[in-house]
């Protein structure tokens, strides 16, 4: 029995390497596809090298500190405090996404950061390009990042925002607040609750999935909430969408 568990574990690691080292190749590639003689006449390797660990450091920090995706715009302003060389964003953004892969296990994802629907005068900036942001995401396979990332203490918290997005996934896309905590009411989970076994802060918890992009709140013009004040609603964001 031990010895097909280890032989399991072969075949099991040796498809995590094939994954891992398929999405690796194809950061590779786009790396590859940059005229690169252009770029080295203006920064040495050595400078490359510290620009490309100040975009993961700074990747690294968001990810850990409250998980919200990084502004491309941030990681062009700081590449531009580090170096007086400039349109090298592209070019740092593509090494650092080989590092993670190739290093950490980690996809540096770009996405379109995703815009809540708007009316009236708020339509004219519609038309404009999205802001690119950046996100971190483990390229293991979902049965490999239960078995050897996973923490148990973070399920709540996983099971929370799949609930929420599915919650409004099936409301067309768009949720007013009040009637959102309905739901989770029903389901034993109470917007004034501060001290919820499992999520602490209820409305912190929201607060979260807001902040790392999994949700847009926005004010619903012309409707009013249960107590009479503005209401707002939720849309799903990028993440939301991405995952």
């Amino acid at each position: 029995i031990e010895l097909d568990e280890e032989e399991d574990d072969d075949e099991f690691n040796e498809q995590n390497d094939a994954d891992i080292a398929q999405m690796t190749q194809a950061y590779q590639t786009q790396l590859d596809s940059f005229d690169a003689a252009a770029v080295i006449t203006r920064v040495s390797a050595e400078e490359r090298d510290a620009l490309v660990a100040e975009v993961m450091r700074l990747m690294l920090f968001s990810q850990y500190r409250d998980g919200a995706p990084v502004l491309r715009a941030d990681v062009s302003k700081l590449i531009s405090s580090v170096s007086s060389a400039r349109g090298l964003t592209s070019w740092i953004v593509a090494q650092a996404q080989v590092k993670f892969m190739s290093i950490f296990g980690y996809e540096m994802k770009e996405l379109s950061r995703a815009t809540a629907k708007k009316t009236g005068a708020a339509r004219h900036n519609l038309d404009a390009d999205p802001p690119k942001v950046y996100v971190l995401k483990s390229a293991l396979p979902a049965a490999a990042r239960q078995r050897w990332v996973d923490r148990s203490e973070d399920h709540a918290a996983r099971g929370f925002c799949m609930t929420v997005c599915a919650l409004v996934h099936m409301s067309g896309g768009t949720l007013p607040e009040d009637r959102l905590w309905q739901h989770l009411e029903a389901m034993g989970l109470r917007r004034d609750d501060e001290a919820h076994p499992k999520l602490g802060d209820a409305k912190a918890a929201l607060a979260r999935l807001i902040k790392k992009r999994y949700l847009i709140r926005e004010k619903l013009h012309g409707a009013t909430n249960e107590a009479g004040g503005d209401a707002y609603g939720v849309t799903l964001a990028e993440r939301a969408k991405d995952e």
